[in-house]
């Protein structure tokens, strides 16, 4: 098949297996890695005697949790978004604008997490970084629906499986909002409810998928 193919009703598309299509998915794999990586930056190295460093390493547990938590965050990002493309057939360029925007959404996780780690208490810092996920999952939404509406699938879709997916996503993004309106007044707890979201997000998941969509198991 062709690397492109552009007729009267769809825009110019790339297809699986194309240098166009490969390269996307190798620079979402290296800016997600490189993210990953740059979390380590916002741990702080102390400086001090060794008498005094137990106490200093219990003091910056801050920034230990939230590099915790925006490495899974990260981590299940990146899954996502592996297990969504495995399901896509092809590209356009809306849907080559959108992963852009949430690579660069994901280059940004680093500034955040130093954030909250540096300012636990906060609630501009912890409601920032709930914004930031809750736009990534936004915008896994609308790929979904990008993707249904030019027929981009690389699998056959039904209903179910695709409410399943609209389900997830649009799931996340109501958790991360309920997060971020309790981060107001309460920003740890705001910070514990994203921290079991993404815990329990995956086993939620899972267990939807297998009880409504069992039979597309294997083909995903």
């Amino acid at each position: 098949m062709a690397s492109a193919d552009k007729n009267s009703t769809s825009s110019l598309r790339y297809y699986r297996g194309s240098i166009e299509f490969s390269r996307l998915l190798n620079l979402g794999d290296a800016v997600f890695a490189i993210a990953m990586t740059l979390l380590v930056l916002t741990l702080d190295t102390p400086q001090v005697s060794s008498e005094k460093l137990a106490s200093t390493l219990v003091n910056q547990m801050p920034q230990f949790i939230a590099f915790l938590i925006s490495f899974a965050l990260v981590a299940n990002i990146w899954w996502q978004h592996h297990k969504l493309f495995q399901m896509i057939n092809s590209l356009d360029s809306v849907l080559i604008f959108i992963n852009l925007v949430i690579f660069g959404a994901v280059v940004l996780v680093p500034f955040p997490t130093s954030l909250i780690g540096n300012n636990p208490n906060s609630s501009l810092a912890v409601i920032f970084f709930v914004i930031l996920f809750a736009l990534l999952n936004f915008f896994f939404l609308i790929i979904t629906i990008r993707v249904n509406k030019i027929k981009a699938w690389n699998i056959e879709i039904n209903q179910y499986l695709y409410f399943w997916l609209l389900f997830q996503y649009i799931g996340g993004v109501l958790l991360l909002t309920v997060a971020c309106i309790i981060s107001i007044w309460l920003p740890v707890v705001g910070l514990a409810i994203i921290a079991a979201g993404t815990l329990l997000g995956p086993l939620f998941s899972g267990f939807s998928y297998k009880s409504f969509i069992q039979k597309y198991e294997d083909e995903l």
